[in-house]
């Protein structure tokens, strides 16, 4: 290895949790499994503890405060019990580059079915949860163009949940009560800007 490869690992010091933690309790150990040259594996093993600590959970933050840009109801402090989901998010999933990509995956990590390694904290959460996830990905998918729209006309997707309702309801503390419903939400394409507007359709 070389200069890139040991700030690569520098790197995921900062970017990844889980060998965040490894590092700290032993670095030799987390380290042996690299392809690191043994000047470069000592010279990260004295690399200060305390500064390593301070960057990743900046780091951390940051990731969050990204997801919290474009999902405002992503809010811990409206609602604790995303915070076991949010540290377990940032040990399994690796940052996106665009807050955008990071709000996505995070929406994917709440749409997780019951095969996924965290559903057990999925279950803790109201059943509507993975919906207002699905609705808010599509739309900024199809805000950005990240998926395509149909010809003519706007997309429309199905929900179990009236998930506008729900997601206007988010804007207070906790956890809004909802009966499921069926509901057809359209998005329509903003010309020339980066947005859709979304809309809940009349009942067919």
């Amino acid at each position: 290895m070389g200069y890139p490869e040991t700030l690569e690992v520098l790197a995921r010091l900062h970017v990844d949790p889980r060998f965040r933690a490894a590092w700290t309790e032993d670095a030799a150990r987390a380290l042996a499994p690299l392809p690191l040259m043994p000047a470069e594996a000592a010279a990260l093993c004295r690399v200060d503890g305390p500064v390593v600590e301070r960057a990743g959970r900046m780091m951390d933050y940051h990731r969050a405060e990204r997801v919290r840009e474009q999902l405002p109801w992503v809010d811990e402090a409206k609602r604790p019990e995303l915070g076991p989901l949010r540290q377990r998010f940032l040990q399994d999933v690796l940052p996106e580059v665009l807050n955008r990509e990071e709000a996505i995956v995070w929406c994917r990590f709440l749409e997780a079915d019951a095969r996924a390694p965290h559903a057990p904290l999925l279950q803790g959460l109201p059943a509507y949860v993975p919906q207002l996830a699905r609705c808010e990905r599509l739309r900024i998918a199809l805000a950005w163009g990240l998926l395509p729209l149909p010809p003519v006309g706007p997309h429309v997707e199905a929900f179990d949940f009236p998930v506008l309702s729900l997601l206007a309801a988010l804007e207070a503390p906790g956890w809004p009560p909802a009966e499921a419903r069926p509901t057809r939400v359209e998005y329509l394409k903003v010309p020339g800007l980066p947005a859709v507007m979304v809309r809940e359709l009349p009942s067919p």
